[in-house]
């Protein structure tokens, strides 16, 4: 019992503060996300297929900074919205999915796959996707409006089909198992937050 007892003493005062200083580390950067976020599925997916561990980028909530409409949470991004992302070397804070995933891809460039951030196709499809698909996804979850110019859930639905097609008919012809061939792209973190593949 009291080896036990030595043993315990030993991991409370001994190593708990190197436990401590191991968990302290600062992150380079945080990506304020939240899990049921499609937008911010983008970023995760980035940070998950480069291997990206937290001393890189760490992922929190805005309810670490009071939510949503804090003011700490605003100084981050004066939106209130996420993905917002925080680069803790130079203070600079950045907004909006597409913006902060190609900060990523520029910053991790030679850190696990490219996503091709230089693919004509892959970035077409990915801006139509945040103009034509997102500006609208609220069809999806809501009975109803907003849904961007659309009045009714309905016409939503209508135009977020319409738009699935025309950014399908953008996928090349090819064999690999991405949108874009044998190599992941800006496009599978885009449109493919839910596909499996891609995380």
């Amino acid at each position: 019992m009291q080896s036990f007892s030595l043993a315990l003493l030993f991991a409370v005062y001994i190593l708990n503060p190197f436990c401590i200083a191991l968990s302290s580390v600062s992150p380079k950067h945080t990506l304020f996300d939240i899990p049921v976020s499609n937008n911010g599925a983008r970023c995760r997916i980035i940070v998950n297929k480069k291997q990206l561990d937290e001393s890189e980028v760490s992922i929190s909530s805005p309810a670490e900074l009071g939510g949503f409409r804090s003011e700490e949470y605003l100084k981050v991004n004066p939106q209130g919205k996420v993905p917002a992302l925080k680069i803790h070397e130079t203070g600079l804070c950045l907004a909006e999915s597409d913006t902060c995933a190609r900060y990523l891809l520029s910053t991790y460039e030679g850190v696990g796959p490219s996503f091709q951030p230089n693919n004509p196709i892959s970035n077409q499809i990915a801006r139509f996707h945040d103009l034509y698909l997102t500006t609208i996804q609220m069809c999806l979850y809501k009975a109803g409006p907003p849904f961007g110019s659309f009045h009714t859930r309905q016409d939503a639905l209508k135009e977020y089909s319409k738009q699935l097609h025309v950014i399908a008919n953008l996928f090349p012809d090819h064999s690999g198992p991405y949108i874009c061939g044998s190599d992941v792209s800006l496009a599978d973190a885009t449109v493919g937050a839910g596909n499996k593949r891609c995380c």
